[in-house]
């Protein structure tokens, strides 16, 4: 099973949606390990959690 991380902070990912979603938007597949949702990012429909990654974003 491969690590996943937030791209933007650099913290594990939890293979889990976020225990709170209010946007309207579909509930997205991963959270922080906290519950909470990932770092949010721009897209081309606003704002939106990010997309988990295999590498922290230092290259560890």
């Amino acid at each position: 099973m491969t690590t996943l991380y937030c791209p933007e902070c650099g913290e594990e990912v939890a293979n889990v949606p976020p225990r709170v979603w209010n946007t309207g938007s579909p509930r997205p597949e991963h959270s922080h390990l906290d519950g909470e949702p990932l770092c949010a990012v721009m897209t081309e429909e606003g704002y939106r959690p990010a997309t988990p990654t295999s590498r922290r974003p230092n290259g560890e």
